[in-house]
């Protein structure tokens, strides 16, 4: 595993990118995106040994509380073999589950041309890790 990213929800992704820019000093981003099938914006901003993103969803519903603005949502893990990881991953009993849903699943989403799945944090440690295949 390599990190790929750390993904921040956010309520105000113009804000949060502006942060990100001006405050952190991190410059512009360096790729933006829109997946409507998840009612999810985001950026990523550069940080040489992996990506900070900022995202939103249009319905954050449990993920972004009410009065909560900004949270650590994910840590981003890049994969040779998302397969092989989920077989190792269930059988020490992580579950996995899509971006937005928190119901399991058991078949890898592709999003911008990669395959990708979320450990629900129940299973994980507390955390929610997204894991990435590599481009082949």
């Amino acid at each position: 595993m390599r990190l790929d990213h750390i993904g921040v929800l956010v309520a105000d992704l113009d804000a949060a990118c502006a942060f990100a820019r001006d405050v952190l000093g991190l410059g512009d981003a360096v790729s933006e995106f829109r997946a409507d099938e998840y009612g999810l914006s985001g950026a990523f901003f550069d940080l040489r040994t992996g990506r900070l993103e900022m995202l939103r969803f249009d319905e954050p519903g449990d993920r972004l509380p009410p009065g909560v603005t900004t949270r650590i949502d994910h840590i981003a893990v890049e994969v040779d073999d998302l397969d092989a990881e989920v077989v190792r991953l269930s059988g020490r009993g992580v579950q996995f589950q899509g971006p937005l849903d928190p119901a399991p699943i058991e078949t890898a989403i592709e999003l911008r041309g990669r395959r990708h799945l979320w450990t629900r944090p129940e299973t994980s440690g507390g955390s929610m890790i997204q894991l990435i295949e590599a481009a082949r």
